[in-house]
């Protein structure tokens, strides 16, 4: 089925892990090295993740002694649509969806192809509306309940 990437999940975390940083320490610069071994990340690809945030304009960084980065602007600002396209760019769950794409046999004339154009929708939808002080919310709640508590509150509703 459809899957993120370990790269925006890493983006995202090291997102998160900012915003909960921000709440404690104001705008104080993280080392990407804190903000790894907190997530349990590797630092290269991090450091990969985090130039692609910056390029969008999501977090500063500073480089050199003292160094590190911050987010750009407050987490209630920052949406998960926001941090998929600094790394994704534009994400279909199809590639008959991109409208540069016309490889299909079928190109506009399948049913299919509205059915991933519903699922692209809601996907989107979501990433839209969750903003990164939400995600980080959620993110506390969830840490601070024992394991099998919080196992259970993560599973997929079905």
């Amino acid at each position: 089925m459809l899957k993120v990437s370990q790269k925006t999940e890493y983006a995202m975390r090291a997102m998160i892990e900012l915003a909960l940083r921000r709440a404690k320490v104001g705008d104080d610069l993280i080392p990407a090295r804190s903000i790894a071994a907190s997530q349990h990340i590797p630092l290269r690809f991090l450091e990969q993740q985090l130039g692609a945030l910056h390029k969008a304009g999501l977090v500063e960084s500073f480089r050199g002694a003292g160094g590190g980065c911050r987010l750009s602007k407050d987490p209630g600002q920052i949406f998960m649509a926001d941090i998929v396209d600094a790394i994704e760019g534009p994400m279909y769950p199809m590639f008959c969806l991109q409208e540069e794409d016309h490889t299909c046999f079928q190109d506009s004339m399948c049913g299919l192809q509205e059915l991933w154009g519903d699922v692209f929708v809601a996907i989107r939808q979501v990433f839209e509306r969750t903003s990164l002080a939400e995600l980080a919310r959620r993110h506390q709640k969830i840490t601070a309940l024992p394991m099998f508590a919080a196992s259970e509150l993560i599973r997929p509703r079905g």
